[in-house]
């Protein structure tokens, strides 16, 4: 899903608990690469990260860009999608586990 789009599900569900995290798996780019990119996207609502050290691509198994995952308030994987899954899919995912 493209960032606007994430950002869109970020204003929708925000009051209801819903935090939307980037998180740049590409160890060949710098942070202020990483930050200007996102910040060309129009996306300002959605948080971003850059995973250094792999931490967050192991625990959730983010293989390529444009992985998708939806975690539970108790932190666990409740749907992933190694591409885009589609707005309705996500959003169904989303509301499941607000």
């Amino acid at each position: 899903m493209e960032a606007p789009e994430l950002a869109g599900l970020q204003k929708i569900y925000g009051d209801k608990g819903l935090k939307v995290v980037a998180i740049n798996i590409q160890p060949g780019y710098s942070l202020e690469v990483w930050r200007r990119f996102w910040r060309s996207t129009g996306a300002g609502d959605v948080l971003w990260a850059q995973d250094a050290r792999g931490e967050a691509a192991q625990r959730y198994r983010l293989l390529a860009l444009g992985t998708e995952v939806v975690v539970d308030r108790q932190g666990r994987i409740a749907f992933r999608s190694d591409g885009p899954s589609g707005h309705e899919k996500l959003r169904s995912e989303i509301e499941k586990v607000l």
